[in-house]
């Protein structure tokens, strides 16, 4: 590896990166403003999110912070589903909010040299609030300089089996741990013939990928997202990837979903679940949120069997350093008053109602324990720290990965693509769906290598592989 800075390492990478903003975002995309495009109505620092339970918390915190600071706070919530693209078109619009989530597909180096974010500004008191190791280069800063603050734990997953306690008292099963439990506990439900067993969001395909990733690696899969940690090959037709959407499909086929679950997306699963009436839900750990803010009554019956694993074993996980959850535009005009806005998310009073709003879990774990939420949630907080282990990541270990990030083209179909797709019929061989799924990541990775090296980038394919990696160990480098 050259010795070199990350910046002066990733110099030129801007329009490389933007152009595979476009790609992902289904349309062109021109690089942000340098003027004040960003600075919202009669002055005020404008904040985006998307995160769904949390609108009634981020509402108020607006308020009062800007009180504090003395600016006025524009809170805009964004769909999951839609994030991405308001995204987008702000930014072809010059006006990016000061504030905002980064989901626009590139690894933080390149947003830095594409000009779409700015340095944050904290204190030393903010930083000392942070767990030890929360701040990574590559992930969150770059030579040391600060560009984006994680506010949640990367320890969680996804894939969790939440269910009613009303049904499960009235039909008579226990919190299924097996995959074999689940369906016996769905086919209770469907027997006793008073509720529907289960709704998913079927027609999110990238919720689907989510949980089918979390679920392979609890099953054996020695990687995540279909890429081996040891090897850095990608296998997405593994065993254990084959069993976990198997699950999903004898669920589906013996009608064990609610009409429609094949089309819903995250809001219409979650709805009809918070309604009640449903058995189960397949949801991640941001669920209880949600459901309290479309039926709060239906918080006192949300329980939780956990992530189920093929033969009912303790989930293991691997999760990488956490990045960037806030960054401010690089066109603001208000770095000073967005950094303070950013630093009040290290403070433990935000930190407990981050918790108490039952989202993701918050970066400060220690302050679940004394968060208004409900036993479920705080279980499984405590389970996240025991079963979550931190991953190596190619892009800690090595500065160029960033280039080859920025040019990775992205492959489609996806997992969550052929998913639906084995669910709905429209295909027949999953194994070679997944053999084809797996050859042409291995295609895109080859081929953004090779133009990551043209251009410089000291880079190969051995940048992804750790044949030291070890299950239920926190990786070092």
């Amino acid at each position: 590896m050259h010795h070199l800075t990350r910046r002066h390492t990733l110099a030129g990478l801007g329009a490389a990166g933007l152009a595979t903003l476009a790609a992902a975002c289904g349309g062109p995309s021109a690089p942000p403003s340098t003027g004040g495009g960003a600075g919202g109505a009669a002055g005020a620092l404008r904040w985006w999110d998307h995160f769904g339970g949390l609108q009634e918390l981020h509402d108020r915190w607006a308020k009062e912070e800007g009180e504090k600071i003395g600016a006025t706070i524009e809170h805009t919530y964004n769909e999951p589903g839609a994030a991405t693209e308001a995204l987008q078109l702000a930014n072809q619009a010059k006006q990016l909010p000061d504030v905002y989530t980064a989901l626009v597909g590139l690894p933080l180096p390149a947003l830095v040299e594409a000009g779409w974010v700015h340095e944050i500004t904290i204190s030393d008191e903010a930083r000392a609030r942070l767990p030890e190791g929360a701040l990574v280069e590559g992930l969150t800063q770059l030579d040391g300089a600060l560009y984006g603050l994680p506010a949640f734990s990367e320890k969680q997953y996804v894939g969790l089996a939440w269910y009613s306690t009303e049904i499960a008292d009235a039909v008579g099963f226990e919190p299924p741990r097996s995959y074999d439990d689940l369906l016996g506990a769905l086919q209770a439900i469907a027997d006793h013939g008073e509720f529907a067993p289960m709704t998913m969001a079927l027609g999110a395909a990238g919720r689907m990928r989510e949980q089918i990733d979390d679920m392979a690696q609890a099953g054996g899969f020695p990687g995540y997202q279909g890429q081996r940690y040891d090897t850095g090959e990608y296998e997405y037709q593994h065993d254990a990837y084959m069993t976990a959407i198997e699950l999903y499909k004898e669920i589906a086929e013996k009608g064990f979903l609610l009409p429609g679950s094949n089309g819903f997306q995250i809001p219409d699963a979650r709805g009809r679940w918070a309604a009640g009436g449903i058995g189960f839900h397949m949801d991640g750990p941001y669920s209880p949120g949600g459901v309290r803010s479309l039926n709060p009554d239906m918080l006192p019956t949300m329980a939780l069997a956990g992530m189920p694993t093929p033969e009912g074993q303790d989930v293991v996980a691997a999760r990488g350093a956490r990045g960037a959850d806030w960054v401010i535009a690089g066109s603001t005009q208000r770095a000073e008053q967005a950094s303070q806005l950013i630093e009040s998310f290290t403070q433990e009073d935000y930190q407990r109602e981050l918790a108490a709003g039952m989202d993701q879990p918050p970066i400060l774990l220690d302050v679940v324990g004394d968060a208004e939420v409900i036993a479920p949630y705080a279980q499984m907080v405590e389970d996240f720290s025991k079963q979550v282990f931190r991953a190596p990541q190619a892009i800690v270990r090595t500065v160029e990965v960033a280039a080859v990030e920025a040019r990775r083209t992205p492959v489609t179909p996806e997992l969550g693509d052929i998913i639906q797709g084995y669910l709905g019929g429209e295909i027949d061989d999953l194994k070679q769906a997944l053999v084809d799924l797996s050859a042409a990541h291995s295609t895109a990775l080859d081929a953004a290598i090779e133009a990551a090296a043209g251009e410089g980038a000291a880079v190969d394919r051995s940048d992804w592989e750790f044949p030291d990696w070890k299950l239920g160990t926190d990786y070092t480098y």
